[in-house]
């Protein structure tokens, strides 16, 4: 019995609460008046919801732009100043660039300071030099090289030359490869495609199927065959100078591709 009654108390003191806060915000709202106070809402329409703005985004200054922002800032100055022709809007591209041209020569200054501290990454000292006198040094030694190359060339290699005997290219190439045989020992056999003759390679060979099969399309040409494996690599197309025969055998039979260039 005890415990109904409590629970009776209870009920009727939740109903009564509750029946308090409705009337009070009952009284808080019906007996407002939109005269007396603009901010309640006009009959059941509540107070539209405040219209919150975005934040307006801050400028960023010339230090935090990244080097593309910065280059279209640049842009975006350059057109105004071109379009409004105004000392102000000069004066403000002016001074980016100038800016611009700070960033850049501090960034190479500490690039070229860089790569002084850090000789892996120097390339003059992988590759060609750029020093005047170690140049020098460094074209010796590789003339050297090439000469080297191509007299050992001829103990296992050989050159093919393939030309036509009406092309005024072909007959340029012919005593430049002659010389090159004569000063290097390595012999040139000489193609005919049409099956003449040049007077420096007077027992050139008639065409047997070779130019097709090399893809030979343009003359004069010029192969290079390695006389125990049948390897055959194309030298080039066209006239070639005496020093630049030297060099491209020297290129493609002592080095890898990257090594030197």
């Amino acid at each position: 019995m005890l415990r109904v009654i409590k629970t009776l108390v209870a009920v009727v003191m939740a109903t009564s609460m509750a029946t308090a806060y409705a009337a009070e915000e009952t009284k808080d709202y019906w007996s407002d008046s939109t005269w007396s106070n603009p901010d309640r809402g006009f009959l059941w329409y509540g107070v539209p919801p405040a219209v919150k703005k975005p934040p307006k985004e801050q400028k960023k200054r010339p230090q935090d732009m990244t080097n593309k922002e910065l280059g279209a800032e640049l842009e975006r100055l350059l057109d105004v100043s071109v379009t409004q022709q105004t000392p102000e809007a000069v004066k403000a591209y002016l001074y980016l660039q100038q800016y611009a041209m700070d960033r850049a020569g501090r960034f190479s200054d500490v690039f070229r300071r860089t790569v002084w501290e850090t000789p892996e990454l120097d390339y003059s000292l992988r590759a060609r030099p750029t020093n005047a006198m170690a140049i020098a040094s460094y074209d010796q030694t590789r003339a050297k090289k090439q000469l080297n190359a191509s007299e050992e060339l001829g103990k296992t290699h050989g050159l093919f030359f393939f030309f036509r005997s009406d092309c005024p290219y072909c007959h340029q190439l012919a005593p430049i490869l002659q010389m090159y045989q004569k000063n290097y020992g390595v012999e040139v056999f000489a193609v005919s495609l049409d099956g003449s003759t040049l007077p420096q390679f007077p027992n050139a060979r008639p065409d047997n199927g070779a130019a097709s099969k090399l893809n030979v399309s343009t003359v004069p040409a010029v192969f290079l065959g390695d006389k125990q494996s049948g390897a055959i690599r194309p030298i080039g197309y066209g006239i070639m100078s005496l020093d630049e025969i030297v060099n491209r055998v020297y290129v493609l039979t002592q080095t890898t591709p990257g090594q030197e260039y």
